[in-house]
């Protein structure tokens, strides 16, 4: 029997965490001991009380508000290796799973066992476009990744495979407890909401451990329930320019500064201005063009 440990973070998302729960409930997958850890940072919607009387095999942490994601995810990922198992899959609070997702998904793990492996994302309307599908390397000095597929390309079901990928979104990413063990775990000071994920699997490569995503195992992603600042989702110029300055922001220049800075080629470390710059100068643009969710 595999031991695998189902971590997800949790804020004042009720429904959304319900209906994953739901899903997972229905999932049994031969061989192996599937546990469930949700981590509730400081909900006051009453998430905790529905976990507890709905959903008593799920192990609950409660956070006081101020954990975010990267604390939240380490809370549950250090309690299921306490807990003794064998790999921690992370999944978020707004996704939909494919019918066969961990089946398919710990098929890979079994092709790759020492291999962090992450899962295509794809978004949730009608017609399926791409959100993360992988990225074969990063520009740094453009702060940008090569991707497999355009952001937002349309979703062809024929993709298929294990490839590697530079980085990875915690949304759907499965990680052996010896990578812990290796690597410590997120930056949760450093980055406390974005960026920790791709950060970890970044220094995951540097320590030669695989870093691969299944274009099998299919996640589909609530596009309009994503983090604050996000240039392809419909907002007011004032709420994405506030987005600038708040620590739980994918836009705020000062955690992307960290995060390019602890990567950076120390050969191009005259182009790191530069870098900054373009990538600030990159989300204006991005948020007036107009792609909008």
């Amino acid at each position: 029997m595999v031991k695998f440990s189902v971590v997800i973070p949790t804020y004042n998302r009720k429904g959304s965490i319900i209906h994953v729960l739901e899903l997972l409930e229905k999932r049994v997958v031969k061989g192996v001991d599937l546990s469930i850890i949700v981590v509730v940072d400081g909900s006051t919607d009453g998430t905790q009380d529905t976990i507890r009387s709905s959903f008593p095999g799920v192990t609950m942490i409660e956070g006081d508000g101020s954990w975010w994601w990267t604390r939240s995810v380490n809370e549950g990922c250090k309690l299921a290796v306490k807990n003794g198992t064998d790999a921690v899959l992370l999944l978020n609070d707004d996704i939909q799973l494919d019918n066969n997702y961990l089946e398919t998904l710990l098929k890979s793990a079994k092709k790759e066992p020492n291999a962090i492996i992450g899962s295509l994302n794809i978004t949730r309307e009608k017609e399926g476009r791409i959100f993360f599908s992988g990225a074969v390397k990063f520009q740094w000095w453009k702060g940008k990744l090569q991707r497999y597929h355009p952001f937002l390309a349309p979703y062809q079901k024929n993709l298929s495979g294990l490839h590697k990928s530079v980085v990875l979104p915690g949304r759907g990413v499965l990680i052996p407890t010896e990578v812990f063990e290796k690597i410590g775990y997120f930056d949760e000071k450093a980055l406390p909401q974005y960026k920790a994920d791709y950060e970890f699997v970044l220094r995951a490569n540097k320590k030669n451990i695989k870093t691969l995503i299944s274009w099998d195992a299919v996640i589909f992603v609530d596009v309009k329930a994503t983090g604050k600042g996000a240039t392809f989702t419909r907002q007011s110029f004032l709420t994405f320019f506030a987005s600038l300055f708040k620590k739980n922001s994918r836009t705020n220049p000062y955690q992307n500064f960290l995060y390019y800075k602890r990567f950076y080629p120390l050969w191009a470390l005259p182009l790191f201005p530069l870098t900054v710059s373009w990538t600030l100068i990159r989300q204006f643009a991005l948020f007036l063009k107009g792609r909008k969710y």
